[in-house]
């Protein structure tokens, strides 16, 4: 197993815009209990698709080892000490989106000299290095399709006709409808259709902005 170390910087994703045509609009509007889709609804479709598959295979850099490691730089002195900290502040040095928006201001206190910031960065690393050492391995590719999926629900949920909400278990029923002619739509691969209780799940991940 190769030995975790400090995740270089990413390279800019380049998200495309997925072009839904006439047949696409018709069928979305169809699941949707629509008799035509609104633009922006159909923007929004077009792109959830483009990031996501964008960041499909995710970054082979941006794994829990790698984070970790660099979060233990932080506990180090050193000429690479102030490296270490500027690689928590930029949003494409590797480092997972969580611990970024944690220890981001933190870093960004230090590089200012702010008085304690150095000791609180320290500790929070050291928590933040503590909890992903605990995490269970997953895999990226997974992530980014729950990520999709909670998106897609989000969308269906802000946009469906009154008349497809049909209670708890029928909504679910057409948010699946839904995700399915989307993935159909953006040819994304998946075994859904025999495994309908595991995209109800992807379905439910949570996609709010924590403050």
């Amino acid at each position: 197993m190769p030995r975790p170390y400090p995740p270089p910087p990413v390279t800019p994703v380049q998200v495309l815009a997925f072009s839904i045509d006439a047949v696409g609009k018709h069928d979305l509007a169809r699941e949707l209990g629509l008799e035509e889709i609104p633009a922006e609804v159909c923007d929004a479709i077009s792109h959830a698709i483009g990031c996501y598959l964008a960041t499909c295979n995710g970054s082979r850099d941006t794994t829990v080892g790698n984070v970790v490691a660099a979060l233990d730089e932080i506990q180090k002195e050193g000429r690479n000490y102030r490296r270490a900290v500027r690689r928590l502040i930029g949003d494409s040095d590797g480092v997972d989106y969580m611990t970024h928006e944690r220890l981001g201001p933190l870093a960004a206190a230090v590089l200012e000299d702010t008085p304690g910031a150095r000791e609180a960065l320290r500790h929070a690393s050291a928590d933040r290095a503590e909890e992903l050492r605990s995490h269970p391995r997953v895999e990226t590719a997974t992530e980014a399709l729950r990520f999709f999926c909670g998106i897609l629900r989000e969308i269906f949920n802000h946009a469906a006709a009154p008349k497809l909400k049909l209670g708890p278990e029928g909504a679910w029923r057409h948010c699946r409808r839904f995700a399915i002619e989307v993935f159909a739509l953006a040819g994304i691969p998946h075994d859904f259709d025999a495994h309908p209780e595991r995209l109800t799940e992807y379905l439910g991940t949570d996609v709010s902005i924590r403050q």
